[in-house]
């Protein structure tokens, strides 16, 4: 028989799952896979040194109910804190990103910081309230996943993430890049977020797509960018940054390491937002997509680009890989004919045009 837990912090309205699992696992000392493996315990060789918990065991109905029991928790705790899945979550649903200010103010208010539920979902990087990039969560040796928190490390993160903290590195006249950036990618975020409740795009802004053709493109497009074809170590097409993007980007768009290939990659040899737990990350594909998608986008100075979508698309699309135009080529043959022919170039017309070129040349010269 069950005996409910003595002392169990109450769930936020907005509280992520993984977030609240952590509070109550702070309250005993123990860390988040240990308490979820207290729980409901799993046989085999990690039952002693438990796994981080996945998404899919933490919706288990077996284990949901010993939660509910255990925490006493209300009906509507437990509609608000198991709230019907996107699609769109993150791999790993630990409380891996989040937004200083919003931090700062649960500690202001008396109450521990906690992870909302929108920072895990996958095309989130930046904060809707206050407009900040998210921030990556530091990690704590002793327990693999949990943070120490305190209002000096959340103003750390402030003051590094003020757009003068590095004035001498920034390229002259390119002050406004930034905000461009977080404008871009707060652009698409919302039409993610409104295609995911089943509003469409607004056509003048993205083309003529319901709410799912709008999301199929987007993960294609962000799939594409983040996934690395190259046999050899390098950036993906999303990371790899110019200067200024890189220099006035910094806390919003970022690079995580060289990739050496499929290998590097989950086993279809893809990798999606819901691969990457790092937001910067995810926040380089999301500005690339708006690059792709977008009818108005601002691109840095030394990115060679064009004002139509089209022109950007030949600019991103031609230097990246044959395997990389292959696949894209593939998955456009999926979205709607009207909206390609309207919104996209042709990437096989693309690729024959590119090869026709290299025959052309004269070698001898």
């Amino acid at each position: 028989m069950l005996k409910e837990w003595p002392i169990c912090p109450r769930p936020e309205q907005d509280e992520a799952l993984s977030s609240w699992i952590e509070r109550i696992g702070r309250e005993y000392g123990m860390s988040a896979a240990a308490l979820v493996n207290s729980i409901d315990p799993q046989p085999g060789p990690h039952s002693r040194w438990p796994m981080p918990p996945t998404l899919q065991r933490l919706y288990e109905p077996h284990f949901v109910d010993r939660l509910v029991r255990l925490s006493r928790l209300s009906p509507p705790a437990c509609t608000a804190l198991w709230r019907p899945m996107t699609g769109w979550e993150l791999r790993d649903p630990r409380f891996r990103a989040y937004c200083p200010l919003c931090c700062l103010e649960d500690i202001r208010a008396g109450r521990t910081p906690y992870g909302r539920q929108c920072w895990l979902q996958s095309w989130c990087t930046v904060c809707s309230v206050h407009r900040y990039p998210l921030v990556a969560h530091k990690l704590r040796a002793s327990s693999g996943y949990e943070a120490t928190w305190s209002a000096d490390e959340f103003l750390q993160d402030l003051q590094y993430l003020t757009a003068n903290r590095y004035r001498y590195l920034k390229v002259r006249n390119e002050s406004q890049i930034r905000c461009v950036m977080l404008g871009c990618l707060l652009e698409i975020e919302r039409a993610i977020a409104d295609a995911l409740a089943g509003i469409p795009p607004n056509r003048l802004s993205w083309g003529n797509l319901t709410a799912q053709e709008f999301l199929t493109v987007i993960d294609d497009v962000t799939t594409w960018s983040l996934t690395h074809f190259e046999p050899v170590f390098a950036w993906s097409g999303a990371e790899d940054l110019t200067v200024v993007e890189e220099q006035e980007g910094y806390g919003i768009v970022g690079r995580g390491r060289r990739q050496g290939g499929p290998a590097d990659h989950t086993p279809n040899g893809n990798r999606s937002l819901r691969e990457v737990t790092q937001p910067r990350v995810r926040g380089a594909a999301l500005w690339a997509a708006h690059a792709l998608m977008a009818s108005c986008h601002g691109d840095a100075s030394d990115r060679l680009s064009g004002p139509i979508p089209q022109e950007r698309q030949i600019a991103r699309i031609r230097r990246s890989a044959r395997a990389s135009q292959e696949w894209l080529a593939d998955r456009q043959e999926r979205w709607p004919t009207a909206y390609r022919r309207q919104c996209w170039i042709d990437v096989r017309q693309l690729q024959s045009e590119t090869a026709a070129s290299h025959v052309g040349i004269d070698t001898n010269c």
